[in-house]
């Protein structure tokens, strides 16, 4: 009788419904729906997705791994990894570091005797940092196309010979070539190979059974063919062996694997917790200017959230990997299409899982230099407060003189922390700002000084301020709808439906140019000028002020033949961004993606008016 209502109860818990498919259903079904559209509108063949939500874990495979022989993709589908080998890496190093066998800063030269020394010192902090001086690839049609496997030896020899492209520390420089030269600091430390030492040290403790080195000629399980579109058509990635970039991007790994990466980091499986706090805090040049990297890691703030991460982009694939420690929240992305863009697909999983608009600005030309301070004082300072539970440790008093100069960076850090502290103090829940942004923070911690006396006055605003915070704020409620709020510009179709909202003449618009933005650039790069050319119009005729649509139009109006107005759309924005999207770097980058897939015409054109100026 005992067995039989054993077998009853067996029968019945597996009729349920699982953790994982019941917790989130409605937050799947919506991301599922989202990724299968988005997935035919790109031609993308295959996409695996890991999420991590506490202890909620959910992944999933979708289209097909390889398209010749119809093989679907599944969540332990083996996906290049790329630049995701970086942070692995400087996990490796750090191991290293706490075993007293590696010194942050000592000299590259300690640890790898035949790298020659070079005109400066070149420590192994600078190259988890990027700020080492280390030449990035100097001509990729070459350096990126090697076929043949190499040595530790031989993929530095590619290298050894460039001069630095900087004094270290004094610029941050990303160098995939500084990572290589990490991996041979691993072996000269610990006597072992990169690959033995990162599976036995790193992929092992943290339970990461399908990471391993990529090798075209072993039987790896699950792994996936790459992809690229050419005239609009799929055809196989061009082969490369990337031996030569081992420890810079030379892996092979799942989704799963890349989740139980930061899970286990953040457990402490693997680190100390001082250590771990080292890599994910950015870094500063020797002027104290902060970068947007911490040791191995990228480091972004996201609507007031602090989020480490890193992508990678190389033949065959494209990764994205984001952990938002303070939330307990991470998401791991691979594809194997070269014509990806998963930042679209790593915002729609923030907006549905969090509720967070990753990707939504204001827009509002008259209130360009309010909306940027407090911008960073919200975005930067509740990221802070939320992940250290304190204030910066300045004084607060100065840091509220500074912000109504309107600078440094750090003045409106400590302003925005110290908010925070006293909006979590009176009882506010602090998630409810990732959701409502800058101006509703701002607004609230106004409202709550005007009715305590707690909060000095030296913590306070001018009344113009103020009431300018105030009409920004009522102005946008009355506009922001949630699904205003959520709505993300992800594809062309998009557009119809931006343009078709009505703002009533408000003062304040959302503001969607950088995903517009990444629709046109994947247009243009893609040969569909005339996609490119509605994005650039949209942009234009929505955000007539921002850097971003002018600069973008500019470049449109280049490759339609119209130098006049695309070299005086350039000119006005970066009159209103020097830095911005019309910057000379920018500008450098772009007539070489523009050249590479064919505009000859406009690169030449580009490179002339950039001299000009």
């Amino acid at each position: 009788m005992l067995k039989r209502a054993l077998l009853v109860l067996l029968v019945a818990l597996a009729a349920l419904p699982s953790f994982a498919q019941s917790k989130y259903e409605a937050e799947i079904r919506q991301l599922e729906q989202f990724i299968e559209a988005h997935m035919r509108e790109t031609k993308m063949p295959a996409l695996s997705v890991a999420i991590a939500k506490g202890d909620f874990v959910w992944s999933k495979g979708f289209g097909l791994a390889d398209v010749e022989n119809r093989v679907p993709a599944t969540a332990q589908s083996s996906y290049r990894m790329a630049s995701v080998t970086k942070p692995m890496t400087a996990v490796g190093v750090m191991k290293l570091v706490e075993q007293g066998k590696i010194d942050l800063d000592a000299e590259v030269q300690t640890y790898v005797p035949y790298f020659p020394k070079k005109t400066h010192p070149v420590t192994i902090r600078q190259l988890l940092a990027h700020l080492g001086g280390i030449s990035h690839y100097k001509n990729y049609s070459l350096e990126g196309r090697i076929r043949e496997p190499k040595t530790t030896k031989e993929a530095i020899a590619i290298f050894q010979d460039f001069d630095l492209v900087n004094e270290p520390g004094t610029e941050y420089r990303y160098s995939s070539y500084g990572f290589n030269l990490l991996g041979a600091v691993i072996e000269g430390a610990s006597g072992r190979s990169y690959g033995d030492y990162m599976r036995d040290e790193v992929w092992g403790p943290l339970g990461m059974s399908d990471t391993r080195m990529d090798d075209p000629r072993a039987l790896i399980p699950n792994r996936v063919r790459g992809y690229v579109l050419h005239n609009g058509s799929l055809r196989n990635s061009e082969y490369v062996d990337i031996s030569s970039r081992f420890a810079g991007g030379g892996t092979r790994s799942t989704v799963l694997d890349m989740l139980k990466f930061v899970q286990g980091l953040d457990q402490g499986k693997l680190l100390k917790a001082e250590s771990l706090d080292a890599m994910w805090t950015a870094q500063r040049t020797r002027k104290g200017e902060p970068v947007r990297y911490g040791l191995g890691f990228g480091i972004a703030h996201q609507s007031g959230r602090y989020v480490v991460a890193h992508g990678g982009a190389q033949q065959e694939t494209r990764t994205d990997l984001g952990y938002i420690p303070a939330a307990r929240f991470g998401y791991a992305l691979a594809t194997n299409f070269e014509d990806a863009n998963l930042d679209i697909l790593a915002n729609r999983i923030a907006a549905i899982f969090l509720g967070d608009a990753w990707t939504l600005t204001y827009y509002a030309p008259a209130h360009r230099d309010l909306l940027r301070t407090t911008g960073t004082a919200w975005n930067q300072g509740l990221a802070h407060f939320e992940r250290y539970r304190k204030t910066t440790g300045s004084d607060p008093a100065a840091a509220f003189r500074a912000f109504k100069a309107g600078k440094p960076q750090d003045a409106l850090v400590e302003a925005g922390a110290y908010m925070a502290s006293e909006l979590a103090r009176s009882g506010v829940d602090l998630e409810k700002y990732h959701r409502a942004g800058q101006l509703a923070f701002f607004d609230d911690y106004i409202r709550l000084y005007k009715t305590s006396r707690s909060i000095p006055r030296t913590h306070r605003f001018e009344a113009t301020f103020e009431q300018q915070i105030a009409t920004l704020r009522r102005d946008w409620d009355r506009i922001a709808t949630d699904e205003l709020r959520l709505f993300t510009v992800s594809s062309v179709a998009d557009l119809d439906r931006l343009e078709a909202m009505r703002f009533g003449g408000s003062a304040i618009l959302p503001d969607y140019s950088s995903s517009m933005l990444d629709i046109g650039q994947e247009a243009a790069l893609g040969k569909d000028l005339k996609t490119a050319t509605r994005v650039a119009t949209s942009m234009l005729t929505l955000y007539p002020e921002s850097d971003r649509a002018t600069g973008f139009g500019g470049i449109i109006a280049l490759l339609n033949g119209d130098t006049e107005r695309g070299r005086t759309l350039l000119t006005k924005s970066r009159t209103l961004a020097p830095n911005g999207y019309a910057s000379s770097n920018r500008l450098t980058a772009i007539a070489g993606e523009l050249e590479r897939v064919g505009y000859k015409e406009a690169a030449v054109v580009l490179r002339e008016y950039k001299q000009d100026k």
